[in-house]
């Protein structure tokens, strides 16, 4: 039996603000959240003004709530071929640094990128060398960079457990990287986890490669998609493929109690209630 509840929550919406966002997330039944801090859709974001951070900090502080998980914007490709999109994409995820740092914010999700035109060797290469840069500045900042699992679609790099550690020997300084792992994505990309022997197989080679102590968000999806097709195709929980005993399995595991886990279903608030609340009820605590 786990000592303390999960860390549940959603990607939520912060159109309100961010502190209506704490607040509305905690009406909602979680006690984490993952966020967009400027829009995902454009390059260049602002600092938030000094009274809404202040107004946000406040919200944490009164509730307790947390940890608040930031994700990357859209556009960005760490991994790019073109010159000017990955200079674009390096200066994104600078800003994405200070905002964070601003905001008390102490995670980033970050995807992988794709190679496009490229290989995967130079793409992997392009990608460390973006991190060797980022990883400095996001220590400093006290914002640890989480690498999200991909589904695989395309020339997107990140479908293998495997890839993790051929990047990491790229990198002289690589301690600091985190990773997200989304159970969507590492389905579709071929690792099974709805037995029991399947989902230890899966974890297993996830802690050879990666290392479960880099583990700090996991990305709660079911999928409407099969092992292998490399289709992202989130689905509320115990619904599809996945199944309620997938995530009666995680959310019961000693081993990721200290792991946020968060939704990135369809819909919105109301649907993340209804699923937190599932999840929550599958918890044996």
């Amino acid at each position: 039996m786990l000592s303390a509840p999960p860390l549940l929550g959603a990607h939520f919406a912060t159109s309100d603000g961010l502190a209506a966002m704490v607040y509305a997330a905690i009406e909602a039944g979680a006690n984490c959240a993952q966020v967009f801090t400027s829009s995902p859709q454009q390059w260049r974001g602002k600092l938030h003004k000094p009274e809404d951070v202040a107004k946000f900090r406040a919200a944490l502080a009164e509730t307790g709530f947390g940890p608040i998980i930031s994700h990357d914007s859209y556009l960005v490709n760490p991994a790019s071929p073109d010159e000017v999109i990955l200079a674009k994409s390096r200066a994104a995820f600078r800003e994405e640094i200070d905002r964070c740092a601003q905001l008390g914010i102490g995670y980033i999700v970050m995807h992988w990128g794709a190679y496009k035109e490229s290989t995967p060797e130079a793409g992997l290469q392009t990608l460390a060398d973006t991190l060797t840069g980022l990883l400095p500045l996001a220590d400093a900042a006290g914002v640890q960079i989480l690498l999200e699992t991909t589904a695989g679609q395309g020339t997107t790099l990140g479908s293998s457990f495997a890839q993790y550690a051929q990047l990491f020997a790229l990198m002289p300084e690589h301690a600091q990287l985190g990773a997200c792992l989304d159970t969507c994505h590492i389905f579709a990309a071929g690792y099974d986890i709805r037995t029991a022997e399947g989902y230890e197989q899966v974890l297993a080679e996830f802690d050879k490669n990666v290392g479960l102590q880099r583990l700090k968000v996991i990305h709660m999806n079911d999928t409407a998609s099969t092992p292998g097709s490399h289709l992202d195709r989130h689905a509320h929980i115990g619904t599809a493929q996945l199944g309620d005993e997938t995530f009666r399995r995680i959310i019961n595991d000693p081993r990721l109690q200290k792991v946020a886990k968060i939704l990135e279903t369809p819909g919105g608030i109301e649907m993340h209630t209804e699923n937190i609340a599932r999840l929550r009820g599958l918890w044996a605590g």
